[in-house]
């Protein structure tokens, strides 16, 4: 019995001690959870509140409406719609191909849309935003929305889409914005979070971005477990950009547009069968189309051709405010607002006349005659000639082993310096060109705004080539010769320009006074009194200025069928061969520059002011291939300024 006791007792002994170790396993898991609550609770509330707030709320930037550009009479040129944009996070979807296999049967995604969306989000961390779609439909929100349950880590948001409602009319002024680039996030990690945005890539989108682009705004979206949205607290209200108001005058900048495509030719209705089928068997013409090109010409042997390629510039000759800017082709600036599918970019990117590039301001062209005015103005200041002075021209001026030639053919016999501008005698100018020494030509021609950036606005702006001897010397690696300062007497050889700086030069010459500048900018063209001084005789700029009035005024003038009639002009014009004639072919005769391949053709430039008297306009004409500039270019200028003028009185 004793024994049996015992072993009662031990049990008894062995259960008290595990109560023992369990009460105290219990105390002290007790005062542990106690003092976790009290870290958790007291301690460090304010960062787990935190925390649990980033896990209820998502924070988000709100995108803020882009400033609007507008033309002289305030009329759009760039604004904003509202649309709603559909984006996913990865980290809220728990199958991303399967996501989009979804959305795709809602919307339509392309494989390739497909593919790139799944690289963008390989490639950056998976809670950062991916743009799907920035221009939802009512249609496509709506079904959108009603299947939003099965569409998890999707979201809508409001945004705003660039509209240029003029088309291509000015593209290469306003230029267009797309999404980020990767390159722009590389350069700004800031951007990251900015899935939404659109920045300038071109034209006055990109030189005014930081002012356009305004201040986004910040929002927190309370979302359920599921990361569906279900409340917005704004958290600062974005500031929309601000306005632009340009120079521009969309009127004549329509007109201007059209009148240097037609050029010499008749425009015909593209609904012609005859011209329809002309476009299927031509693939300029094709490639016009492809582009929304909806003029089409029958020149003057009655062969369909595209409109013609070139550039214009019209300026105000006393505050500099460029009316008109025109390069053509032109580019619509509303596909770059979107995805741009593939073919729409390679319409645009592989077309034969490129019509990306913004001839103004980087088209280099040899100036040819037009560059003679800064020749003869260099040779009066120096001294070396007088306006009396005369050369005889048979045809050719003989320079060391070799001839030089003259335009006309037979030659213009004995003739002054303003008689050389008005007929354009080349030989006059290689011996007067001999004479200054081309590091005075160079001086002249700069003090023109010839070879020097405008700093009008517009990216990727050139410099252009007025060449001396330092500058063969810096780029060449080989000393100026005196043949190279022959052919600089025409404008050609290294000597290249921009339309834009033939522009400005007239309007020196016209202005007479002070070395204008090309100004875009409303605001920036309101005041002349900053410009600087000309810095050339007055003598030596009259006798310019009725050089070049002779050229539409005179008997014998270049362009003397092309006076502005009840305004006067002064004007002067350019031929620039593209393509050396041999002296086989010049033996043979020269062969009509419209029986010639296109590319082979002369480029046709004018400059001109007017009125003569009072000037208030300056014009450039550049004609890419479009032969003569006295029958090409005069006519197309001529037009242009009446336009322009004649608007002023109504």
């Amino acid at each position: 019995m004793a024994k049996k006791r015992k072993e009662i007792q031990e049990v008894a002994n062995q259960i008290s001690r595990r109560m023992l170790f369990v009460g105290g396993l219990q105390i002290s898991f007790g005062l542990i959870l106690v003092g976790r609550l009290y870290q958790l609770q007291i301690l460090h509330s304010d960062a787990y509140l935190k925390l649990s707030d980033k896990n209820q709320f998502d924070h988000r930037l709100v995108m803020a409406p882009r400033g609007r550009i507008l033309d002289s009479k305030n009329r759009l040129l760039a604004g904003n719609s509202e649309v709603f944009e559909l984006i996913v996070i990865p980290a809220r979807a728990q199958n991303l191909q399967k996501l989009l296999s979804n959305i795709d049967m809602i919307i339509g995604l392309s494989q390739e849309e497909i593919k790139d969306i799944i690289d963008i989000a390989k490639n950056q961390p998976d809670f950062l935003e991916i743009s799907i779609k920035s221009d939802l439909t009512q249609r496509e929100l709506s079904h959108l929305a009603i299947r939003s349950a099965i569409l998890e880590g999707v979201l809508f948001q409001k945004n705003f889409n660039r509209i240029y409602p003029q088309g291509k009319l000015l593209s290469h002024v306003t230029g267009y914005v797309s999404g980020i680039t990767a390159n722009e996030i590389e350069q700004n990690r800031n951007l990251r979070r900015l899935v939404g945005l659109k920045t300038g890539k071109a034209g006055l989108e990109k030189t005014l971005d930081e002012s356009l682009r305004g201040i986004v705004g910040e929002e927190r979206i309370e979302v359920n477990s599921r990361g569906k949205p279900v409340r917005f607290i704004s958290d600062r209200t974005p500031k929309q950009g601000s306005d632009s108001q340009l120079t521009i005058d969309i009127d004549i900048q329509s007109y201007a547009v059209d009148r240097l495509k037609q050029g010499n030719s008749e425009q015909v209705e593209l609904s012609d069968s005859a011209v329809q089928e002309a476009i299927t068997k031509n693939d300029a013409l094709k490639a016009h189309i492809n582009i929304g090109e909806t003029m089409i010409l029958k020149d003057s042997k009655s062969r369909y051709v595209p409109p013609e390629t070139g550039a214009v510039v019209l300026m105000d000759v006393e505050t500099g405010g460029v009316v008109a800017m025109v390069s053509s082709p032109a580019y619509d600036p509303n596909l770059f607002a979107g995805r741009l599918s593939n073919r729409a970019w390679q319409n645009i990117n592989d077309h034969p006349r490129v019509p990306l590039l913004n001839r103004v301001v980087a088209g280099l062209y040899s100036p040819g005659s037009t560059f003679k005015m800064a020749v003869y103005a260099a040779a009066l200041e120096a001294g070396v000639i007088s306006s009396d002075t005369s050369y005889i021209c048979n045809g050719f001026f003989e320079f060391g082993d070799r001839n030089f030639y003259c335009w006309q053919e037979k030659g213009h016999g004995k003739v002054s310096g303003r008689q050389a501008i008005a007929q354009s005698c080349d030989v006059y100018f290689y011996q007067i060109a001999l004479k200054t020494g081309i590091d005075r030509i160079q001086n002249m021609a700069n003090r023109m705004g010839l070879g020097i950036i405008t700093d009008v606005g517009i990216p990727g702006e050139k410099l252009g080539i007025i060449p001396n001897r330092q500058w063969k010397k810096n780029n060449r690696g080989t000393v100026w010769t005196p043949g190279e300062t022959v052919i600089a007497g025409i404008g050609q050889g290294f000597v290249l320009t921009t339309p834009i700086q033939l522009a400005v030069m007239a309007a020196r010459i016209g202005n007479g006074r002070k070395a204008v500048k090309a100004k875009l900018l409303s605001e920036h063209a309101k005041n002349s009194d900053e410009f600087q001084s000309l810095n050339i005789s007055g003598t030596v700029l009259k006798e310019i200025q009725r050089s070049m009035r002779s050229v539409v005024a005179g008997g014998r003038g270049t362009a003397r069928n092309y006076d502005l009639k009840g305004y006067g002009m002064a004007g002067k014009t350019g031929t620039v061969q593209v393509k050396r004639i041999s002296k086989a072919e010049r033996d043979e005769g020269i062969i009509d520059n419209t029986d010639r391949r296109w590319k082979d053709r002369d480029h046709a430039l004018f400059v001109a002011y007017a009125p003569y008297e009072k000037p208030k306009y300056a014009i450039s004409v550049i004609v890419e291939h479009g032969g003569s500039g006295s029958s090409m270019a005069a006519p197309i200028a001529r037009d242009i300024l009446k336009f322009a003028l004649d608007r002023q009185s109504i």
